[in-house]
This record gives C-alpha cells, sequence and structure tokens, in this order.
C-alpha cells in the first residue's frame, strides 16, 4: 500500500470513527462538501474582485441601477417554474436521467407569464421615459427563458452526486462573467444598461456549454412523471419568497434611491456569501434525504441543527470583528456600510436551520408543510419592510431582515415536526 492509499485509509477510518458523535455520513459530506466549498470559495473570490471593481471605478448610480435590474431579472423568474430544480435533484437521485431534458423543456414553456411581465414592465418604463429600465428589462424577458432552463444543469449534477464536475462548471462560469464586466468597466463603458448586456449574454453562454456537455452525463431517458406537478408546486410556494427576496431591492430604490441601494447591497454581500455555503450543505443533504425515511431523519436531525447553528455563530462573530477593517481596506466607498452589515449578518444563523429543514421536505415532496414553511414568514417581511424602509431607511430594512428570518426559522421547524411517513 502507497504512502497516499495509506493516509486515505486513515482519513476514513477516522471519519467513520466520528459519525457515532456527529451522526451524520462524515465520507459523504466530506468528499462531497470539499467541492461544494472549492465552489463556494471560487465564488466569494470572483464576486469580492467583482466588488472592488465595481467599488473603485464604478458610481453608485451605476451600480445600483446594474443590481435593481439584477433583482427584478431574479424577481421575474419567480413567474416561471422557478421550483423545479429540486424536482431535478431529486428525480436524478433516484435514477431518472432524462429529468435535465425534461426539466428544460417545461421551464421553457412555463416560462411564458415571465416574459409577458418582463415586456409590460418594459413598456410601462419607456412610457413614463426611463429608457434605462426598458432596456434593460427587455434583455432580462429575452434571455433568462432560455438561461433558466440551461442552468437546470446544476441540480441534476447536484442529484448525480457529480459535485466536482459541477464546481468546475461554476468556477469557469464566474470567471468568464467577472472577467467580461471587468474587461467592459474598465475599457470600454461604464453604463449600466451595457453592463447588464454582458451580464445576461455571458450566463446564457456559458449555462447552454454546460447544459449540453452535462446531458452526456444522463445513462437513460426515464422522466419523472410527476415533475410538472412537483415542480409547479414548488414554484407556487416559492412566488412568495421570491418577492420577499426582493422586496428590499424595490423598496430601497423607491424610496431611497439607487445609491442607497448600492450601499445596502455592499452591506448584506459578504453575509449572504456565508448563507450560500450554507445552501450547498443543503444541496449536498438533499440527495442522502431522498434515499431516508422521516424517522431516521427526525432521529438526527436536531443535534445536526444545533452543531450547524453554533458553527455558523462561530463564524458571524468573527465576521462582525473583521468587518471594519474588510470595509475600509477593499471598499472605502462604502464603509458607511459596515454597521449594516455587521447587524445583517446575524440572519446567518437561521438560514442554516431554514435551507437544512426545507431541504428534507423538498426530498420527501411534503407540499402541504413546504406550502406554510415558504409563504408565512415571507408575508411578513412583504408587509414590513417597505413600512420599516420609508420611515427609517436602510437600518430598517435590515431589522425586518432580521424578524423575517427568525420567524422563517421558527416556523419552519414547526412544519419540519408534522411531518410524517
Amino acid at each position: 500500500m502507497s504512502f497516499a492509499d495509506l493516509v486515505q485509509t486513515r482519513v476514513v477510518r477516522l471519519l467513520r470513527w466520528s459519525e457515532k458523535y456527529t451522526k451524520t455520513d462524515m465520507v459523504y459530506l466530506t468528499s462531497g462538501g470539499f467541492w461544494l466549498t472549492l465552489g463556494q470559495i471560487g465564488s466569494i473570490l470572483f464576486s469580492l474582485a467583482l466588488a472592488i471593481i465595481f467599488g473603485h471605478f464604478a458610481t453608485q448610480d451605476t451600480y445600483g441601477n446594474y443590481k435593481y435590474i439584477i433583482n427584478i431579472g431574479s424577481l421575474l423568474s419567480a413567474l416561471s417554474l422557478s421550483g423545479i430544480g429540486p424536482a431535478v435533484t431529486r428525480a436524478a437521485a433516484r435514477g431518472q436521467e432524462g429529468a435535465l431534458s425534461q426539466g428544460r423543456a417545461l421551464n421553457i414553456k412555463w416560462s411564458w407569464p415571465m416574459v409577458c411581465a418582463g415586456l409590460l414592465a418594459s413598456f410601462y418604463y419607456y412610457h413614463v421615459g426611463n429608457t434605462f429600465a426598458s432596456t434593460g428589462l427587455l434583455l432580462v424577458s429575452f434571455t433568462l427563458p432560455f438561461i433558466n432552463g440551461f442552468t437546470l444543469y446544476d441540480p441534476f449534477l447536484v442529484g448525480l452526486r457529480e459535485f466536482r464536475l459541477d464546481v468546475i462548471f461554476s468556477i469557469i462560469s464566474l470567471a468568464f462573467t467577472t472577467s467580461a464586466l471587468a474587461v467592459t468597466l474598465l475599457f470600454f463603458s461604464q453604463r449600466a444598461v451595457i453592463l447588464i448586456a454582458v451580464y445576461f449574454l455571458t450566463n446564457l453562454s456559458t449555462d447552454a456549454l454546460w447544459y449540453v456537455i452535462s446531458q452526456r452525463k444522463a445513462h437513460n431517458d426515464a422522466e419523472d412523471p410527476q415533475m410538472l406537478n412537483y415542480g409547479f408546486h414548488l414554484s407556487l410556494m416559492s412566488m412568495i419568497g421570491a418577492i420577499a427576496d426582493k422586496i428590499d431591492s424595490i423598496a430601497i430604490f423607491t424610496f431611497l434611491g439607487p445609491v442607497q441601494l448600492a450601499v445596502y447591497t455592499y452591506a448584506i454581500a459578504m453575509p449572504e456569501q456565508i448563507k450560500a455555503i450554507v445552501k450547498n450543505v443543503s444541496a449536498l443533504s438533499l440527495p442522502k434525504f431522498a434515499q431516508r425515511s422521516i424517522s431516521e431523519i427526525k432521529h438526527t436531525i436536531t443535534w445536526r441543527l444545533v452543531q450547524l447553528s453554533l458553527a455558523l455563530s462561530i463564524a458571524v462573530i468573527l465576521y462582525i470583528l473583521v468587518c471594519p477593517i474588510l470595509f475600509r481596506y477593499l471598499f472605502p466607498v462604502y464603509v458607511q456600510s459596515i454597521g449594516y452589515s455587521q447587524l445583517y449578518a446575524v440572519s446567518v444563523v437561521f438560514a442554516g436551520v431554514i435551507s437544512t429543514l426545507v431541504a428534507v421536505m423538498e426530498s420527501h415532496r411534503s407540499i402541504k408543510q413546504l406550502y406554510v414553511a415558504t409563504n408565512v414568514a415571507p408575508i411578513v417581511i412583504i408587509i414590513l419592510l417597505p413600512i420599516l424602509t420609508y420611515y427609517w431607511g436602510i437600518l430598517g430594512a435590515v431589522l425586518a431582515q432580521l424578524v423575517y428570518r427568525l420567524v422563517n426559522a421558527v416556523v419552519t421547524y414547526w412544519q419540519f415536526s408534522t411531518i410524517s411517513e
């Protein structure tokens, strides 16, 4: 046995020993988690590089307008089969590898409400004389249906546990889009509409390429006969949540303007990256959850949530301590974002509970529980955030986010507890 094999054997043995304390498949978590963590590190680095470039070479007004259209695009996606990703993951994990092409066809077919809404919004902005927003929404309307369909390669590869390939695709895409935006901003144009076009067109080209390559991983044409029904339910139940996720951008842009939206966006940027890592853990867990009974999951889930919450609490404390240094050196134009960012970081702890329990419910098609878990808390923030933003500005928006995440965690745990076999 070579030295490398010996080390690997010892590590596997150590991980297996630790499972009696963690109640988790540590070998699977370590192997898959390594690639997902590597992908998230890549995402953080490229996002950081782009944020530094925007922070130094673009005006706050340009960045605020750019982010507003990007966020509106995410909001419009809620009017399509936005929830079909977990259905594709679940089907792929169960050996139905025709789920990728099936999911893309369904996604594009049901994109017409999103396209109609985008075109109507574009016409409205043109009518009131805002040619920037009108042009940006035209780009969104014509590219998002295809982008959303092609990006299903990601949940498909997760379902197949092809984490390494998925991460490689993700990092290349980020590098390409980041480089294109940076080159455009530094050498060609600082107009927000040009930057938006570069963002959507680069994403469309890379996602199409990865989709074609991922199709070769499908070794059968088996489809999930319940995918449309399940994807429709997931999309419908996530619609209010999608509005809740973007209500902050809409409220701040409307009441405070693009400059304050830029300040807020920088404040939440790094905590959101930490949340993305947590979501990766959930993505890693979903195929495993799909293969286990609810009684098995309930037996270990509480301890796992405690472990995750403690780890996230430590991460939040560390971030709060280093946040002022990071902003003063990396984003000196946005130092006013520091206090808001430190406060918003507390919401990361709640994200661990929410994403893990939602992954369990998605993997077992707990539709009734998912409807309640994904709609009660979002209604709270849709009502609360515009009011607090109007009276207290960015601070009000951050406080509303904290209330929302806390309520969401409590409601999600309550709904999980009602699931039966």
